[in-house]
């Protein structure tokens, strides 16, 4: 469970008001196993509708930089990042181990997607609003991004991205682990 609080306001409505729609949806699909066995159906469709939006709040927050004429250098870093995540996620569904059932499977995006999503609004979305701002304050949009390449966090605000980084990896390592052992188990069977 991921609970939206002021720490991850960017100050731009059309942001925010996506990113407090994406906690609810991950607390959805989250809240999906705490009544025992979940219904696969039930996570299915709230994991389609999780993907969907976030495909949805990508397309409308790179719109809205491209709009606000942000700095592309640093529009290209964040849009790899979109791009990263969609494409860890299809991994991660596909390549889960085949022994694991259906709640491990889920949980572990949740997880995944938990970690990734605060990591992502406190760090390179808390940069863009910074950016932003700068660009409305009559920065140029180069002047804007070598001005807020990094920004000052609080500590517990940088407590919580190390958390989510770190967890990231463990998830990364983890599963780099379990595709080696099934690479091993494949080239032992042949």
């Amino acid at each position: 469970m991921i609970e939206w609080s002021e720490q991850f306001e960017t100050k731009i409505e059309m942001v925010d008001t996506q990113h407090q729609r994406l906690f609810v949806l991950l607390n959805s699909l989250a809240d999906c196993f705490t009544v025992g066995v979940p219904n696969e159906e039930m996570v299915e469709q709230v994991l389609r509708e999780l993907q969907n939006y976030t495909n949805q709040h990508f397309t409308d927050e790179e719109a809205m930089m491209k709009e606000r004429n942000i700095d592309p250098q640093f529009f290209a870093i964040h849009h790899m990042e979109h791009n990263s995540f969609i494409y860890d996620l299809s991994r991660l569904q596909l390549h889960i181990s085949v022994d694991e059932d259906e709640v491990q499977t889920a949980e572990k995006l949740v997880h995944f997607i938990t970690s990734w999503l605060v990591y992502h609004i406190l760090g390179v979305d808390q940069v863009m609003a910074a950016q932003l701002r700068a660009i409305k304050q009559g920065m140029t949009p180069q002047q804007a991004y070598q001005a807020n390449k990094t920004i000052n966090r609080d500590a517990a605000t940088m407590q919580l991205i190390l958390t989510s980084v770190l967890d990231l990896w463990r998830g990364t390592a983890e599963h780099c682990r379990l595709l080696e052992e099934e690479l091993l188990a494949l080239k032992q069977s042949t």
